[in-house]
Parts: structure tokens; sequence; C-alpha cells
């Protein structure tokens, strides 16, 4: 398992998320002619309000039952990484178009960068910042796992978490660069830390291929 999955959140309650699907993680989708708007906040239960793995079950059945869909707006603050990816495959293979009018920062841009047309509505931002794991939820699932891994010290834990950062980073970007992000921007996704958020203006966003849709 990458560490991506369990970033921002416990394995504990990753399991609950992913067994679970409730009303709530309806309640994030809304359909309007070709458009399916997902907008994470509007989950009842605060623990709902990220993109999780229920969701990405929840849009391919919206999109399986409307064909007519073309277009997913988006409206996030983020959530856990490999479930944003998956959302982001999902796109790529519906071949729609993404639209953020508002704020889709942290994983919410690699669902955005998903769309055949990115398009930024006046007024609105893309976040990017640096993924994280906490102490807690590091020290958690190398408890639950440490036996099935055969990680006989923390150390040899930590040799894996090195090697699995890296890979994951270049991941990261094998995906900008196939999106068509410029190199040099997708280096610069780096620059803020897990506890802050970069917002880039329009004008880079376009330049670097982020933005590839300017008619709004």
């Amino acid at each position: 398992m990458s560490i991506s999955n369990l970033l921002r959140i416990s394995p504990a309650l990753i399991s609950l998320l992913i067994a679970t699907a409730s009303q709530a993680d309806a309640n994030k989708f809304t359909i309007n002619g070709d458009t399916v708007l997902y907008d994470t906040s509007l989950a009842e239960a605060e623990e709902d309000r990220e993109i999780n793995w229920d969701d990405a079950e929840t849009l391919e059945e919206l999109l399986r039952k409307n064909s007519d869909v073309k277009v997913l707006h988006l409206e996030s603050y983020g959530g856990l990484t490999e479930a944003a990816q998956h959302i982001a495959d999902v796109v790529i293979d519906y071949e729609l178009d993404t639209y953020v009018d508002g704020e889709c920062s942290s994983s919410c841009v690699t669902i955005f960068l998903g769309g055949e047309k990115r398009t930024l509505a006046r007024g609105s931002w893309l976040g990017f910042h640096k993924t994280y794991w906490s102490s807690e939820s590091m020290k958690e699932y190398y408890e639950s796992e440490k036996e099935e891994e055969e990680w006989e010290s923390p150390f040899e834990f930590s040799e894996w978490v090195y090697a699995d950062t890296q890979e994951q980073i270049l991941k990261d970007f094998e995906y900008m660069l196939e999106r068509g992000v410029t190199p040099a921007f997708a280096i610069k996704t780096l620059r803020a830390d897990s506890d802050d958020m970069w917002y880039p203006r329009r004008k880079e966003l376009v330049a670097a291929g982020v933005v590839n849709d300017t008619s709004n």
C-alpha cells in the first residue's frame, strides 16, 4: 500500500470510509444538464468533507447512468491522494472537461488535470502544496502493518517510507507532464509546505498548461 493513500487521515478512519457508503457522500454530487457538480463541502458529516473512495464509486455510477454528462465542476480542498488519482482516471476515461468556480486545492487539482478542457472561472483558485503523513498516523500504520510487511524495526519502516515517497513524487510528476503541464511548473508545485498552500496566478497557470481553456 502506498503512503499516499494514508495522507491526512488515520488508517482506522480510511477503513471506515471505504466500508461505509453514506447519504452524505451522495450530497456531494449534483447533476445539472451535462454537468456534474462535485462539492465535498456539501457532505453532512465533517469526516466526509474531503475526497474519498466512496466518492470515486459514486461518480463512476453517475457517469454510467448519465451518458450526457460532459463536464465535472469541482469544489474541494482535497482529500485522499489515491482516491483523487482514481477519480482522475475516470475523468480521463470518460473524456470529461473540468471546471472550477471557487477553489480546487491539494488532491482536487489532480482531478482537475484529468479534464480534456480545463477551465478556471474568474476569481477562482487552484491550490498546490506538499503532501504529508502525520507522525501519529505513521505510528498507527507501523504498529498495524509491521508483521505483514515484515518490518523488524522502525528503521526498516523508515526505509520503506523513504523509497515510497520518492516513487509517489515521480508518479505525480509523470502525471502532470502527461497532462501537458510544463516540467518547471511541476517542480514549483512542491514550493508550499504541507500546512501551507500556493495559489498561482491565472497567467502562470495558463502558461504552464494547467488551465488550457480560457473561454470561461
